[in-house]
C-alpha cells in the first residue's frame, strides 16, 4: 500500500486535483494536469500510475478517448467529493498565475479575515450542472428566484460558471426566456437531464464570448502622493495618469461594478474611480434588470 501522506505536497496535490476533477467533470486527461501545474508529461504520467495503484479500481482508462474516468465503484479518496472544494479549485486556476499554492504554515505571523458566505451548494446539482457542461446537455431545473414566491421549473443549456465575488452562477441558456442568464448555484433545488433537446443550434452568448477593457483611476479628490499609494495598492501603471486596465467578459461587468461600489458613482470615500463613468449606464444591474 502507497503511503499518500508521505508523498511531496505537490504530488499530493495533484492527485487530488486528479480525483476531484475526474469526479465531478466526469474524466481528466495528462495535458489538462500538465498545462495546470506546469510540469511534464512524465511527472503526469507517474502521478496517475500512482493514483491508480493507490486507489485500484476508482479510475478507468478510455483508451480511445485518451481519458480516464470515474469508474461505477469510484469513491472520494483523496478529495472531499464536496462542491465547495471542486469550485474552490476552479476559482485557485482562474485567479492564480502561479500554481505554487502555499502549504499549511502553522504557527507564524497573526493575522485574520472577514468572514465570506460559502454557500450550501446541493452536490447532485453541481453534478448534474458540472457534467452538462463538459457534454453540452440540457437542464430541467427547480429554481427559486428572489422575485418569485415559488420555485419555478427552469429549462436551460448551461455553458459555464462565473464567481461573483462571493457566490457561484452557472451561466445558461434559458428555454423560456430565449436568452443567456446567470442562475444562481445554491438556489438551484433540484437539476435532473432533461429527455428533449430540441433546441440543436442554440444562438451565440455575446455577453460570455465578447470582452471590454475597464480603465480605473485614483479618485480625483486624493492628492498626489495619496494618488501615489493607491496606484501601488492596485498595481496601476503610468499611462496618461495612474490606471489599472482590466478586461472582462461582458456578462461579468456588472457584478465587478457592484463589487467595487462603481454601480453608485463618484464618492469622496472611495479611493478609485472609472475613467469612463458612461460605461456605469451602460452595464449596471440598475440598467440590465
Amino acid at each position: 500500500m502507497i503511503a499518500i501522506e508521505k508523498l511531496s505536497y505537490a504530488q499530493r496535490q495533484r492527485l487530488q486535483f486528479i480525483e476531484s476533477v475526474a469526479y465531478w467533470e466526469g474524466g481528466i486527461d495528462r495535458p489538462r494536469v500538465t498545462k495546470v501545474f506546469s510540469v511534464t508529461q512524465n511527472h503526469v504520467t507517474k502521478d496517475f500510475r500512482l493514483y491508480r495503484q493507490a486507489f485500484p479500481g476508482n479510475l478507468d482508462y478510455v483508451l480511445s478517448e485518451r481519458i480516464y474516468r470515474p469508474s461505477a465503484s469510484f469513491q472520494p479518496k483523496l478529495a472531499s467529493g464536496r462542491p465547495d472544494e471542486y469550485l474552490s479549485l476552479l476559482r485557485s486556476s482562474a485567479e492564480c498565475q502561479s500554481t505554487a499554492l502555499m502549504p499549511v504554515m502553522g504557527e507564524g505571523v497573526s493575522s485574520v479575515t472577514l468572514p465570506v458566505p460559502i454557500g450550501q451548494i446541493e452536490p447532485d446539482v453541481l453534478f448534474a450542472v458540472t457534467r452538462a457542461i463538459k457534454r453540452r446537455l440540457c437542464l430541467r431545473l427547480k429554481y427559486q428566484g428572489l422575485r418569485v414566491d415559488t420555485p419555478a421549473i427552469r429549462t436551460i443549456w448551461p455553458h459555464g460558471l462565473v464567481f461573483a465575488g462571493f457566490r457561484w452562477h452557472v451561466r445558461a441558456y434559458d428555454e423560456k426566456s430565449e436568452s443567456y442568464e446567470d442562475l444562481v448555484l445554491s438556489r438551484i433545488l433540484s437539476a435532473t437531464q432533461c429527455d428533449n433537446t430540441h433546441v440543436t443550434e442554440l444562438p451565440v452568448d455575446a455577453a460570455w464570448n465578447e470582452e471590454i477593457t475597464i480603465e480605473i483611476i485614483p479618485s480625483a479628490h486624493l492628492n498626489q502622493i495619496q494618488q501615489e499609494v493607491i496606484a501601488k495598492e492596485y498595481s496601476m501603471t503610468k499611462r496618461n495618469g495612474w490606471v489599472w486596465s482590466v478586461s472582462l467578459k461582458q456578462c461579468l461587468i456588472p457584478y465587478f461594478f457592484r463589487v467595487h461600489r462603481f454601480d453608485l458613482g463618484p464618492a469622496e470615500s472611495y479611493p478609485v474611480e472609472l475613467r469612463d463613468q458612461s460605461l456605469v449606464e451602460k452595464f449596471s444591474f440598475k440598467r440590465l434588470v
